[in-house]
């Protein structure tokens, strides 16, 4: 009985075979999308540092800036750092500027810092108002004499307050360039 089954539907052996290979060519892609691949060495940093500080000295032995944060994190392949909560220090003749946010990162060649969220910057030079400066993001580029943003800032003195959107400076030249949309109020004071 079993072999008069078997003469009956020998031919249905094959045909369910070549059933079964047809229905995988067909469900099966032809081409695989694959995702990028991130190159682990372009993520992994080479050093890192925690409650650091770092000083930059001109040729002639000067301090041209300091820089501290609660970490550094430097990455090779860009020659970059990011850095949690930047303190700078630019040290300017009889000027220093005292600048701070919350994240930054830093490139070389040229030196050029990139600072976001709650940027402070303060001017301190004897015999002169102290002067306090607001943004979200700024450049500071030390060997161009350059700081620039886009975004609103706010800038106040002792008998004066400056709001703008986007400002552009040289650092030694004390100059600001305020881009627009520039408003301010000046409190006149007694003289003696």
């Amino acid at each position: 009985m079993i072999s008069r089954l078997l003469s009956r539907y020998w031919l249905l052996v094959p045909i369910l075979i070549i059933v079964v290979i047809i229905v995988d060519r067909i469900e099966t892609p032809s081409t695989i999308e694959t995702e990028d691949t991130i190159q682990m060495s372009e993520t992994r940093s080479d050093y890192y540092m925690s409650d650091f500080q770092s000083r930059k000295f001109s040729a002639s032995g000067d301090i041209e800036f300091t820089v501290k944060g609660e970490t550094l994190a430097h990455y090779p392949d860009t020659d970059s750092s990011e850095i949690a909560a930047p303190r700078i220090q630019l040290h300017r003749l009889d000027t220093v500027w005292h600048i701070q946010s919350q994240t930054g990162r830093f490139d070389t060649n040229p030196d050029l810092f990139t600072l976001q969220g709650q940027v402070i910057i303060k001017r301190q030079q004897p015999g002169t108002q102290p002067v306090t400066i607001t943004t979200n993001s700024l450049t500071v580029a030390p060997q161009s004499n350059e700081v620039a943003t886009e975004e609103p800032v706010e800038i106040v003195a002792p008998t004066w307050r400056l709001q703008a959107t986007g400002l552009t400076s040289a650092i030694d030249d004390g100059r600001l360039n305020l881009l627009s949309q520039v408003t301010g109020r000046y409190e006149v004071t007694d003289a003696p």
